[in-house]
């Protein structure tokens, strides 16, 4: 099948190959022609501009870094997508966007024959929650589980975002809370380190969990615009968690207190940093940082 891909970032170099492994012919287009490089290397085809790809796909897959981005490449009357996409074929959404904006989408592209998707990618593509109508789900399941280990059909338009954004709710205010309690076990007189391996055993823990928390210790933020985590993306979603809460009429404080830290951190300037460089505006506000005791004695 011919998949286009606009948007070959983090996310996009990750689904790429995975396209290409399944026998896919993949397409490709980003704002920096370098940012497709490696996925040309590999066997991808570069295409001048996103209308153009359109109008050769199947299916056309973005992986953008915002909703207003994904509104414009998608619904100008001029350039989008919709314009040039064939009746028969079908438009995913990969990027972590919006409900309201993934239920804005579907209606033009049923009116033109295009099956649409929002089908964000979660843990780097290993989860995939897919909103749309449930039949097409089923005709265009091979490419979603081409992009995704483990692809799941949550509802009609809008729940794969609305799943989206429930997770990211979920994992990144828990660590910011996790990251506090730290913050609370230095000031006590604890070892983090120490008490961060109590804490994963006795409470739970993840290869992920064990990663981040390895380079906070190491002070290890990421190098700006290099970071696969960055501050700026993960502050997004937490806004739009936010967000949807607010709109459905559902309680949000935790996730206001992280959105809070996580943009404190934004305005330090550690955005284009991995989002745990947030966790220094805590040891700001305690005159403490997270630093293991070996560490502190070292010369």
């Amino acid at each position: 099948m011919r998949v286009g891909l606009i948007g070959t970032g983090n996310m996009g170099n990750r689904i790429g190959p995975k396209l290409l492994k399944a026998g896919h012919s993949l397409l490709v287009h980003d704002v920096r022609r370098e940012a497709a490089a490696a996925l040309c290397q590999a066997g991808a085809q570069w295409i001048d501009a996103p209308r153009k790809l359109a109008e050769s796909a199947e299916a056309v897959l973005t992986s953008l870094p915002e909703p207003a981005i994904v509104k414009e490449v998608v619904l100008d009357p001029e350039s989008g997508l919709l314009t040039a996409m064939k009746a028969g074929s079908a438009y995913i959404d990969i990027s972590t966007s919006t409900p309201w904006l993934a239920q804005e989408i579907a209606e033009p592209a049923d009116a033109v024959g295009v099956d649409a998707f929002d089908a964000p990618l979660s843990s780097g593509g290993v989860y995939i929650g897919v909103g749309g109508d449930r039949q097409a789900f089923e005709r265009w399941r091979p490419v979603l589980e081409a992009a995704g280990d483990h692809v799941s059909y949550v509802g009609g338009p809008g729940m794969g975002q609305a799943l989206k954004l429930v997770r990211q709710y979920v994992g990144f205010s828990h660590f910011m809370a996790e990251a506090e309690a730290l913050v609370i076990a230095a000031k006590a007189g604890l070892d983090v380190k120490a008490t961060a391996e109590f804490v994963g055993a006795s409470v739970g823990g993840s290869a992920f969990r064990d990663r981040v928390f390895g380079a906070l210790f190491a002070r290890d933020f990421g190098t700006p615009g290099q970071a696969p985590s960055a501050l700026d993306i993960v502050a997004k979603d937490l806004q739009l968690a936010v967000e949807l809460a607010r709109r459905v009429h559902a309680p949000a404080s935790i996730g206001l207190a992280t959105s809070d830290v996580l943009q404190r951190g934004q305005a330090q300037g550690w955005g284009r940093h991995n989002f745990w460089a947030a966790v220094q505006v805590l040891e700001q506000m305690a005159g403490a940082e997270l630093r293991p005791r070996q560490q502190e004695q070292a010369p």
